[in-house]
C-alpha cells in the first residue's frame, strides 16, 4: 500500500479484504551440462480470511468434526477457495476454479505436480476462539488435500 500512496493512487479503491498473490518463478542451468530447470514458489497472504459470523440461533460446537461443510468466510474469494478445498477433498471432477480470481490464479498449485505449505495463523485470546477454530478446521481440510507428487521441469539440454 506504501507504493501505490507514493504513486498518488486512491488507496479506498482497494480493499483491506484484498489478497495477496507474489509469484517469482525460477531458472537455474547446470553450465556444465546445459541441463535446466525451472520452477515458481508463490506467496499467498489470505487477508481478512475471517469466518462469517455465525447466526444467534446456531450454536457453535467446539466438538463438531472439522469436515462439516457449513463454514462461510467473510471474503467471497476465500469462500471460493473452500469450494474448491471441498471438490478437491472429494474428488470432484469437476473443481470450480474459474468462480473467483483467487482460485483461477492458484490452479497450477492446487493440482498435480506441487508442493503446498500452509500457515495458519491464530490468536490464543479467548475473544478470538472461534476465528481460531474454524481457521484450524479449515487447515485440516487443506492437510487432505491430495496434490501428487512434485516433478523436476527441465528446460533444456547441451548438444
Amino acid at each position: 500500500l506504501e507504493r501505490l500512496r507514493r504513486q498518488g493512487s486512491d488507496l479506498k479503491k482497494y480493499d483491506k479484504n484484498s489478497n495477496i498473490i507474489a509469484t517469482i518463478h525460477i531458472t537455474s542451468i547446470n553450465v556444465a551440462t546445459g541441463v535446466g530447470t525451472e520452477g515458481k514458489i508463490q506467496f499467498v497472504d489470505m487477508a481478512a480470511s475471517d469466518v462469517a459470523p455465525v447466526p444467534k440461533k446456531e450454536n457453535f460446537d467446539i466438538n463438531k468434526s472439522p469436515d462439516a461443510d457449513d463454514t462461510h468466510f467473510s471474503n467471497k474469494s476465500i469462500d471460493a477457495f473452500n469450494d474448491v478445498v471441498n471438490a478437491r477433498c472429494q474428488f470432484d471432477r469437476s473443481v470450480p476454479y474459474r468462480n473467483s480470481t483467487l482460485t483461477h490464479l492458484l490452479r497450477d498449485s492446487l493440482e498435480a505436480d506441487a508442493k503446498v505449505l500452509l500457515l495458519c495463523c491464530v490468536s490464543t485470546d479467548q475473544a478470538d476462539l472461534t476465528d481460531a477454530i474454524g481457521t484450524l478446521r479449515f487447515a485440516s481440510r487443506i492437510q487432505k488435500v491430495s496434490i501428487g507428487k512434485a516433478t523436476k521441469h527441465i528446460v533444456g539440454s547441451k548438444e
